[in-house]
């Protein structure tokens, strides 16, 4: 009887960890990836160099990334899955990358049914189990502490569409309620969503300064829970401040709590 074997899978934790150099230039000024422990960081830049080689990084329209970029990328993109486990990527393999915003045709359908069309400028988006685009200068402008990043929004989508479906809610680890999780950030959005309204219309201009997340976060459910998580990796403590119960449910889901980190200015733990 013939046994049929299976090809053999290296497991990230087998790479090598990201070399120093690319490390120390990668992190410079980013508190997400400066804060984590010595365990943690090799932890992660080991995911990141599995993630180098796992990936196919494709230029788009004459950008040209550099070893820093896809290191940048790397280590932005696997920082969700640095406790979830490189199993949550492996369903798509390539990145395409844009030299600047790009446009993208979008479809609405409005409450009498008539289909509107539109281009919009995005700095980033996800095919259903399919590439990830990204803009090269948001990636460069990712992760600094301001809560805005495309990496982590973009990878938080393709979190969420796992199950087939994106809605902002992904597939929960086992123990976790997913009416409770419904219900928290439900809560959250459409108290985003109002405010969102009373300040009037001023996307792509305030990042969030003057509202507790984004305000990209209140288009939809799925780009509410996208925006959620680019503040839970950079800034923890205005996500936890805005929507407690939001932050406590993402902690429980990635398995750890960016408010413990030593770093100066972001101290505290979940109570």
């Amino acid at each position: 009887m013939a046994i049929l074997r299976l090809p053999w899978r290296k497991r990230a934790v087998d790479y090598p960890p990201l070399s120093d150099n690319l490390w120390s230039e990668v992190a410079f000024g980013r508190s997400c990836l400066l804060s984590l422990t010595g365990e943690d960081a090799l932890r992660l830049r080991s995911l990141a160099s599995w993630f180098l080689e796992d990936r196919a990084f494709r230029s788009v329209a004459g950008a040209t990334p550099d070893d820093s970029d896809r290191a940048s990328i790397a280590l932005l993109a696997c920082l969700p899955i640095l406790n979830l486990g490189e199993g949550w990527y492996r369903d798509w393999k390539t990145i395409l990358l844009e030299p600047d915003g790009f446009v993208h045709r979008m479809e609405t359908i409005d409450s009498a049914g008539v289909v509107n069309e539109y281009d919009d400028e995005l700095s980033g988006r996800v095919t259903e189990m399919g590439p990830v685009i990204l803009s090269l200068r948001d990636v460069r402008e990712s992760g600094f502490g301001d809560g805005y990043d495309v990496v982590i929004h973009e990878m938080a989508h393709k979190l969420d569409e796992r199950d087939g479906c994106l809605d902002g809610v992904p597939p929960l680890r086992r123990g976790m309620s997913r009416r409770r999780w419904q219900e928290a950030f439900s809560l959250a959005f459409n108290d985003l969503r109002t405010r969102a309204r009373k300040a009037g219309d001023r996307r792509g201009h305030t990042r969030g300064k003057r509202l507790p997340m984004d305000e990209y976060a209140a288009e939809s459910p799925e780009e509410f829970f996208a925006v959620a998580c680019e503040h839970f990796f950079g800034t923890p403590e205005r996500l936890m401040a805005a929507y407690p119960d939001v932050y406590r449910l993402l902690s429980e889901f990635f398995m750890m709590d960016p408010r413990m980190r030593t770093l100066p200015g972001m101290p505290g733990k979940i109570s």
